[in-house]
């Protein structure tokens, strides 16, 4: 677990203080190749800017360095790209780490998927011959860092999002086997769907294969922020992530939420950094999930985290429960929220059942069945449906239905960088966890999204949907009982359906989202949940 600070845009004393009291383990950071090479062949580093990892000589601290940049001496300063420019780098990234032993990862490029990190040819070359520009770079730094320090890992990838449609073809090229690591930044990836999108990407057998290394993961949100730190490492832990690195360390000015406010002192998720250390990075971690609505994660023995849809939460006198900053809970008022991390301590928290009346913890009965937030998945090839998704999704195409197809994420321009479901002829149209776009160009169509009910219910529909600001004319929902329409809604506003149905074994319950007269600006966020009305009258639940 580590920070992403900016020693390299210049020296703070303060800041290296806050590393120390911290805790900080490891720094992702950077030095700049032009100031260090002003001379072909000549490596200088003689300012606070690229000699600051000597000013951290003695402290518990190992670095990842990203080396992106290039050098006027070098195809006119832009990203490198030619032979000499790429040999050059390659020399270049030897020096660094002969220098400054506590580099021991270097992360090559710096979201080489976007448009702010990359110039040059690289930046105009189409997304598939970015891929191989970038390849040769980080082949460049491996081949010249393996003769001089074997030790260090040299990752790759380095891209903004979880494209695995970038991401793939390039771990097909000749030479990947250079890249040791992936270097993501999941910033668009909520943090409940990490392990969808990331089991996505793994599917591809050379990704599969690769450690995963977080070198950005952060919020925007201030009051959520230590929430989103404690989740989002429980979450990636479990998922064996090698390295996490918060965004940022100390302020920078860009709405991200820092460890370190500009007064020196820690922020909620500063505080909620220093708790994971002591408490969480140090033990191996297991999700002891009890089901699709309830996150529990368990690190070695005796603490758990925990979060997820509303319901009660008991705990017994030898649990004590805190907040993400480390505030004590008192016993009397504790209930999981979706975006909030309870931490459970205390003996013997560890083990099969420990969910049941006689345990140290429990939950108190959900009415929840079924959610398109937390259900939503990527169907294998050939199935139409994603494994525990209890809703079919599919398109209704001038009135026949037509399976989705996954989209890998930033498979070509204009479309998402994280998978989704699609198809390949409608490049619009698209489904993910939280929000899609009802675009099918001049067909009519609809997103459907249908239940079948396994016995005879009592069920209650909450659906809600808030399409963007830029729609002209807004959607138009309707939601059917074996075909027949029960509700119907439509316009720009937020629309919320709310209905209490009675379900037979077998019937199907549809609710199907189309665009009005046009689909511009339709990107609409949603939600579907069914409520099981009979579910908790029995207290033995």
């Amino acid at each position: 677990m580590g920070a992403a600070s900016n020693f390299s845009q210049g020296w703070s004393e303060r800041t290296r203080q806050a590393v120390l009291k911290l805790n900080v383990a490891r720094l992702r950071d950077s030095i700049r190749w032009a100031e260090v090479e002003r001379s072909p062949g000549s490596y200088t580093f003689d300012t606070p800017r690229t000699s600051w990892p000597v000013r951290l000589a003695g402290v518990p601290v190992q670095i990842t360095l990203t080396l992106n940049w290039g050098n006027p001496l070098y195809d006119n300063g832009k990203t490198p790209h030619s032979p000499r420019a790429l040999a050059a780098f390659g020399r270049f990234a030897a020096a660094v780490v002969q220098r400054f032993p506590q580099v021991d990862t270097l992360e090559i490029g710096n979201e080489v998927n976007g448009g702010n990190f990359v110039n040059g040819p690289v930046k105009t070359a189409g997304l598939s011959r970015r891929g191989r520009y970038h390849l040769a770079m980080v082949r460049a730094a491996a081949d010249a860092v393996e003769a001089v320090r074997p030790d260090v890992t040299v990752i790759g990838g380095s891209t903004h999002s979880l494209p695995a449609g970038f991401l793939w073809p390039l771990l097909e090229l000749p030479g990947a086997s250079a890249v040791k690591g992936l270097a993501l930044h999941p910033y668009t990836t909520p943090i409940d769907q990490l392990p969808e999108q990331i089991g996505f990407l793994r599917r591809q057998v050379r990704a599969a294969r690769l450690p995963l290394y977080i070198t950005e993961f952060g919020s925007q949100k201030a009051q959520r922020a230590a929430d989103d730190l404690v989740r989002g490492y429980a979450t990636l832990a479990a998922l064996g992530v090698a390295e996490m690195d918060w965004y940022p360390l100390n302020e920078r000015g860009d709405g991200m939420i820092p460890l370190i406010g500009r007064d020196g002192r820690r922020t909620g998720a500063g505080k909620a950094f220093r708790l994971a250390q002591s408490w969480l990075a140090e033990w191996p971690v297991r999700n002891a999930s009890p089901d699709p609505f309830t996150f529990v994660y368990v690190f070695g023995a005796n603490t758990a985290v925990v979060w997820g849809a509303p319901r009660a939460l008991s705990v017994d006198a030898t649990v004590k429960a805190f907040d993400a900053t480390g505030t004590r809970l008192s016993p009397d008022d504790l209930a999981l929220r979706e975006d909030r991390a309870l931490i459970l301590r205390g003996p013997g928290l560890l083990g099969t059942g420990m969910f049941g009346s006689d345990k140290p913890f429990r939950f108190g009965c959900t009415p929840l069945i079924a959610d398109s937030f937390y259900q939503f998945g990527y169907p294998l090839a050939g199935k139409g449906q994603a494994q525990g998704d209890p809703f079919t999704r599919s398109l209704r195409l001038d009135g026949h239905d037509i399976p989705f197809e996954v989209m890998p994420g930033q498979q070509r321009r204009s479309v998402p960088w994280t998978p989704y479901l699609g198809r390949p002829d409608m490049i619009n149209l698209r489904l993910m966890a939280d929000s899609m776009l009802p675009d099918f160009g001049a067909r009519d169509g609809a997103i459907v999204h249908r239940y079948a009910a396994s016995k005879d219910r009592r069920l209650h529909l909450i659906a809600t949907f808030a399409t963007s600001a830029r729609s002209t004319d807004g959607i138009s929902v309707i939601v059917m009982r074996d075909g027949r329409n029960l509700t119907a809604q439509a316009g720009t506003s937020a629309l919320r359906i709310d209905r209490h149905l009675v379900m037979r074994k077998g019937q199907t319950l549809t609710v199907a989202v189309s665009p009005r007269s046009t689909p511009r600006g339709d990107t609409t966020r949603y939600r579907i949940r069914l409520f099981d009305e009979e579910k908790c009258r029995d207290t033995s639940h």
